[in-house]
């Protein structure tokens, strides 16, 4: 289960992305993208607190909360730094580098902390790995001076920190939450956004496109996050950031199909490559 929930997950969250590229290309002004997630950050508070009351959670303990409060930080500063590091660039550095630290960080971590991972779960995550470089590096070899350049390393290692930092932080909450933690995260991200990104003026107008775009997005990422928070709780902490490191499977096959975007050959490779990952993952016992 935990494993078809990072799958599903993971394929959400590429299709998130993808209609949030779309609406940042169609709205022409600075900050686009951030309005949008912070509109879709409204409508996974509201879709998620519908969830909940729906399906209430079975025990929702302080350690819980506190462990909640600590992801609410992480994701509500992760998004509009992902944004900032994917406008700054150079990408062919910056999403290797943060695919690759999100996933280094829960599977160094999560052992050391009671989450082991037996033979097929190690041999799946050794493979995720080169998976995840080949797919986020958008078919492109970063040259010497930009690999070097300093900022993009920065960037990409930050988002990865923060995104290894937030696994292991819904890790540590119990599975009788349920979708309590998504709730929680997507409200308080309503707050943080603006917050974080105000004195950068990186947050749009709410205009109608943005608040259509925003919309979509929310619906489609709130499913993602309360499929994300949950096999958090019940599976392997490394295991499960390795599925969701395969979201750009979906944005790239869907960038492919609907705008014709050149997929290069080595990004099919990781394709590839993860999906034996994941018959590894599935098959673990």
């Amino acid at each position: 289960m935990p494993v078809f929930l990072g799958g599903l997950a993971a394929a959400l969250l590429g299709v998130g992305d993808f209609f949030g590229g779309v609406g940042g290309r169609r709205i022409d002004h600075r900050g686009a993208v951030v309005a949008i997630a912070w509109v879709a950050s409204c409508v996974g508070a509201a879709v998620a607190g519908l969830f909940v009351l729906v399906f209430p959670p079975a025990h929702f303990g302080r350690i819980d909360f506190y462990w909640t409060l600590v992801a609410l930080v992480f994701a509500a500063t992760v998004r509009p730094l992902l944004y900032f590091s994917m406008e700054r660039g150079p990408m062919a550095v910056v999403a290797p580098t943060f695919s690759l630290v999100s996933l280094v960080i829960p599977a160094v971590v999560g052992p050391l902390t009671g989450d082991p991972l037996g033979g097929a779960e190690l041999a799946g995550v050794a493979l995720a790995m080169p998976a995840v470089l080949l797919i986020a590096s958008d078919g492109k070899l970063p040259t010497n001076r930009s690999l070097w350049s300093g900022e993009a390393l920065l960037l990409g290692c930050s988002v990865g920190a923060l995104l290894g930092c937030l696994s292991l932080a819904f890790a540590q909450i119990s599975p009788d939450a349920g979708a309590m933690p998504a709730f929680i995260t997507q409200l308080g991200a309503i707050g943080i956004i603006p917050l974080i990104t105000r004195p950068f003026r990186l947050m749009a107008p709410l205009s109608p496109d943005v608040r259509r775009f925003g919309l979509l997005v929310g619906l489609i990422d709130i499913g993602a996050v309360i499929a994300t928070v949950i096999a958090f709780q019940r599976g392997n902490v490394a295991v499960v950031a390795a599925m969701l490191g395969f979201a750009p499977v979906t944005t790239m096959t869907l960038a492919w199909r609907v705008y014709h975007e050149a997929v290069r050959r080595w990004q099919w490779v990781g394709a590839a490559l993860g999906a034996a990952a994941i018959i590894l993952f599935s098959t673990a016992t």
